[in-house]
């Protein structure tokens, strides 16, 4: 795991990431940015009430032009970024599959579950801090399979991790 490990950022998805399942054949992770996705319907609404508002008020052109690009890119944003991700690690079928929902549909891709060798986290750094999430090291051939699409404050990636590699050395 990263060794200088801190979190920097005020955004925390925190409570949407956790473990749902361990036993020891078989351990499933969640992704759920609910607070993402109701953030976004929020700010869509309040572009097409200021939208509606400044029609009303007789703005017309400039209040269709709000209320569209107001509520277009929250549900553009949404689209690409809002999924619901589960890693499942399953020792009685030897697969790790990932699944992704979102509005765009279910997407599912598995790999032999010999070919994992490591969760890790990976950081990410720019002018407004560090942020991480945690990636599955793949062998043969060499391949790194990302939990989430994007990267985090708080401890949640670092708990991932830990929680798959305990899992993989068959401890609790």
């Amino acid at each position: 795991l990263h060794a200088a490990w801190q979190p920097h950022r005020v955004h925390n998805r925190e409570d949407a990431m956790k473990v749902i399942h361990r036993s020891d054949s078989l351990l499933m992770l969640e992704d759920r940015p609910w607070l993402l996705g109701l953030f976004l319907i929020a700010m869509a609404l309040v572009f097409l009430v200021s939208g509606m508002a400044m029609m009303a008020a007789g703005e017309g052109l400039w209040g269709l032009f709000m209320a569209l690009i107001g509520v277009g890119v929250p549900l553009l944003i949404a689209s690409l970024m809002v999924q619901r991700v589960r890693l499942t690690f399953d020792r009685s079928s030897g697969q790790l599959t990932r699944t992704r929902r979102s509005i765009r549909g279910l997407t599912q891709e598995s790999h032999p579950l010999d070919r994992l060798v490591e969760a890790f986290v990976d950081a990410s750094s720019d002018g407004d801090g560090t942020t991480y999430r945690m990636d599955l090291r793949l062998r043969n051939p060499p391949q790194i399979l990302p939990f989430t699409s994007y990267h985090t404050s708080g401890r949640k990636p670092e708990q991932m991790a830990q929680a798959v590699n305990d899992w993989l050395a068959g401890s609790p």
